[in-house]
């Protein structure tokens, strides 16, 4: 069975959060919440020239999730297909996964009162669909898909873009 993630290209992303937007409307995000964000890294200085970088940051999905495992009352699970779901029936709001998060990526619904992430649209996925974010995204940055083929791809498409002589990247 497929491991569904998602993979971020960061050299890619040039901050016209398009991802941000798409999730927010798909999903019906929350004010004040965002299950994705583009965060500005910079400027940094990259040989002579100061660069800025964004670096898009959402739900890892992990293979081993650490906000399952700290959840008291099993409301977050892990499905076969490796998407991460919060039950909100199930859960109430103590906020024991938000520390346990590396990724910072989790937050509380202020008018649920309930933990709230990325879904990676799960109800899009079931439909045979990419991810609103994925669909958004206005530099090809984000891929989805099974992790082992994500990754070729990402790889591939990294290779192919260094051989082209007008990308600067």
């Amino acid at each position: 069975m497929a491991r569904f993630s998602l993979l971020i290209d960061n050299d890619l992303c040039f901050d016209c959060k398009a991802c941000e937007v798409a999730c927010k409307q798909e999903n019906n995000v929350a004010e004040g919440l965002r299950w994705i964000r583009v965060i500005p890294v910079g400027p940094v200085k990259v040989g002579e020239n100061l660069v800025c970088k964004f670096i898009p940051s959402t739900c890892h999905h992990c293979a081993r999730p650490a906000c399952v495992e700290a959840c008291p009352v099993s409301a977050i699970h892990k499905r076969s297909d490796g998407i991460v779901l919060v039950d909100p029936d199930l859960c109430f709001g103590c906020g024991a996964c938000i520390p346990a998060c590396p990724f910072s990526v989790i937050g509380i619904n202020p008018q649920s009162g309930v933990a709230e992430k990325c879904t990676l649209c799960a109800h899009r996925v079931e439909q045979g669909l990419i991810p609103a974010c994925v669909m958004h995204c206005e530099a090809g940055a984000i891929y989805f898909g099974d992790i082992n083929d994500i990754s070729q791809q990402m790889r591939e498409d990294r290779t192919q873009r260094a051989s082209e002589p007008h990308y600067g990247g």
